[in-house]
C-alpha cells in the first residue's frame, strides 16, 4: 500500500503521521474510540484538525489543547494507516512512510516528526556561540530516530549520532550550512516554531 494510492493528500498524510507523536489513542472496545493530539499552539492544532477533516471526511473538536477524533472508524483507519501505538515507545516508523520512494512524503514525516517532537533554542536571537545553536529531534523510541536519521543523512546531512539524554534518544543538526539546508529543504508548519527557526537562520547571517 502506497499513501499516494489511497485517495487522499499524501504530503498531508505524511505529515500527520510524524505530528502523531504528539497523540495518543484511547479505545475501550464497545463504548469509546479516541485519538487525542495535544501541544500548545492553537494554529497548530487548527492545522492537524484541517488535515485530518480534509483527508477522513470527518469533523474533528478542538478544546482544552488537544484535537479530538472520535468517529470510531476514522480512527481506527488512523490507526491502521499509521501504525499507530501506545505507549509511544512501541511505535516505529509507519511502514507506508519506509515504503515510500518519494522525496516528498519522506519530507513531509520529518517536517511532521520534528513540529511535534523536534526542538531549536526557545530564544534563538540571545545565542552566543555555535553550540547553544541547533536543532534537535527526540523520542523516547529509537527506531524513528534512526530512521530519521538515516533519509537525512541521504539528503546531504550530517547529523550528530543518536545518544541517550534525559530519558529520551536524540540527535542534532549543529552546523550552520546544515541548518540553513534544514530551514529551506525541510522546514516547519507548526506557527511558533516557525517564528523561532526564521530567527536562529537570522542570527546566523549577522
Amino acid at each position: 500500500m502506497k499513501l499516494k494510492d489511497l485517495g487522499k493528500d499524501a504530503e498531508e498524510l505524511a505529515y500527520l503521521f510524524g505530528a502523531l507523536r504528539d497523540g495518543s489513542i484511547d479505545i475501550r472496545k464497545g463504548k469509546n474510540y479516541e485519538i487525542k493530539i495535544a501541544q500548545n499552539s492553537l494554529e497548530w492544532l487548527k492545522l492537524i484538525k484541517r488535515i485530518i477533516d480534509k483527508n477522513f471526511n470527518t469533523t474533528s473538536n478542538i478544546n482544552n489543547g488537544l484535537v479530538r477524533v472520535t468517529r470510531k472508524k476514522v480512527v481506527l483507519e488512523i490507526i491502521k494507516l499509521s501504525d499507530m501505538k501506545v505507549p509511544q515507545i512501541n511505535w516505529n516508523t509507519p511502514k507506508v512512510i519506509k515504503d515510500s520512494n518519494l522525496d516528498r512524503i519522506i519530507i513531509s514525516y520529518i517536517q511532521g516528526f520534528w513540529d511535534s517532537e523536534g526542538g531549536l533554542p526557545k530564544h534563538p536571537e540571545k545565542t552566543k556561540n555555535a553550540a547553544e545553536r541547533y536543532i534537535s529531534f527526540h523520542q523516547k523510541n529509537k527506531e524513528p530516530l534512526v530512521f530519521i536519521r538515516s533519509k537525512l543523512l541521504d539528503f546531504g546531512f550530517n547529523p550528530t549520532k543518536i545518544t541517550f539524554c534525559g530519558n529520551v534518544f536524540e540527535f542534532r543538526i549543529c552546523r550552520k550550512r546544515e541548518i540553513f539546508k534544514f530551514y529551506k529543504l525541510i522546514g516547519t508548519r507548526h506557527p511558533e516554531k516557525k517564528k523561532r527557526l526564521k530567527k536562529l537562520i537570522n542570527v546566523f547571517s549577522f
